[in-house]
């Protein structure tokens, strides 16, 4: 009878909780077309199942030292060279939400620190193929660490199809 009761009360607990947005993986991102970014943190949301950041992105161009970014070997390791060579310069002025990796991966992957507002992140990412200013990056710098968001072979374009 106390079992029953249990259930019952952990499944009304359950059914008073809030629903979690679903994330989307790297297919729902325009890997053809990486943009570079830095800028001002403005808002940080610290949670799973992925933090978000926003971006006022200050760079209108890409900077003389843009491919001495701080690459870690295992985001070299999937390729990212080829994703370098392509990447273009985000329009200034703009602001841009950074879908990032979950908090955990981002430990893993040596994220010094949770973003702050007023922190400087530069960033390559992959625009959203159906959301204005929205992006998923492969890379991030935070504090002069590269902390790489990526960990599976990218699928083409928009696919649509759930990866990473």
């Amino acid at each position: 009878m106390k079992m029953r009761i249990l259930a019952m009360l952990f499944g009304a607990a359950l059914s008073g909780a809030l629903p979690v947005e679903a994330h989307h993986g790297w297919g729902y991102y325009d890997t053809t077309r990486p943009i570079y970014l830095s800028g001002r943190v403005t808002s940080v949301s610290w949670r799973n199942p992925h933090p978000e950041i926003t971006v006022e992105n200050e760079a209108g161009a890409l900077p003389s030292t843009w491919d001495a970014l701080p690459v870690p070997e295992e985001l070299a390791e999937l390729g990212f060279e080829a994703t370098l060579r392509r990447v273009q310069p985000a329009a200034p002025a703009e602001r841009w939400t950074l879908d990032l990796a979950p908090i955990n991966r981002l430990e893993a992957w040596g994220m010094p620190r949770e973003p702050k507002a007023g922190d400087v992140i530069t960033a390559i990412a992959f625009p959203s193929c159906s959301e204005e200013g929205v992006a998923r990056p492969a890379l991030i710098v935070l504090d002069g660490v590269g902390v790489r968001q990526q960990s599976v072979a990218l699928p083409a374009g928009c696919s649509g199809d759930p990866r990473g």
